[in-house]
């Protein structure tokens, strides 16, 4: 096993190349857990590709997004991904990777609010890249997130020690839009300033 995941708990991952690693293995096991013959992904977050390089290449299809053009044999959006979610036709994805070092949960927002509702049995995966700790360290929580989580608009004194509960508070609000469940869940936490959470997900229709 990659350093840096484990299944089942939270490994904490201390530089940039354990982060690497454990976003690798999270994305790994989602694609075996959909099986790469059957999996079609939406990269939000494409960047220069080293996601794709290392895991999503090897899905029978992939799309990426970003919002500057890089020269390599990817098919890709260059654009604001929240415009492409809004506009194009997300029933075909099966696999959503939100690599956001940020706020992922208004891009989570819009694939559920936009994408048929899961069939009962019907599988799909969705990768969190989470960086809202600095924010809910100072009780201010983003407002997608709270959307997400199902929160009051009042702001939440102490977000910052309950940060780990909200963020699963918002997956599985954006899996309870989709129709489905969460069946398994990978995660590991950075121990860096941002503190970063790579979260992977397999959802399945009720």
């Amino acid at each position: 096993m990659a350093v840096g995941v484990h299944i089942g708990g939270v490994t904490k991952v201390d530089n940039s190349h354990a982060g690497v690693a454990a976003k690798v293995e999270v994305r790994q096991r989602v694609l075996d857990a959909l099986t790469p013959a059957r999996a079609v992904v939406f990269d939000a977050f494409a960047g220069t590709g080293q996601m794709y390089a290392a895991v999503w290449h090897a899905a029978a299809g992939y799309v990426g997004c970003d919002e500057r053009w890089h020269a390599d044999d990817r098919r890709c959006f260059v654009a604001d991904n929240r415009r492409v979610l809004r506009c194009i036709d997300l029933a075909p994805f099966t696999c959503f990777d939100l690599d956001a070092y940020g706020s992922p949960w208004e891009q989570a927002l819009i694939i559920a609010a936009r994408r048929p509702k899961l069939a009962p049995g019907e599988r799909l995966g969705l990768v969190f890249t989470e960086g809202t700790s600095l924010y809910t360290r100072f009780s201010s929580v983003p407002h997608a997130m709270r959307e997400a989580a199902g929160l009051l608009p009042a702001v939440s004194l102490g977000a910052g020690r309950l940060h780990d509960a909200l963020i699963a508070r918002a997956v599985r609000g954006v899996v309870r839009r989709m129709g489905g469940a969460v069946v398994k869940e990978w995660r590991a936490v950075g121990v860096t300033g941002a503190q970063m959470r790579y979260i992977g997900v397999v959802v399945e229709g009720r």
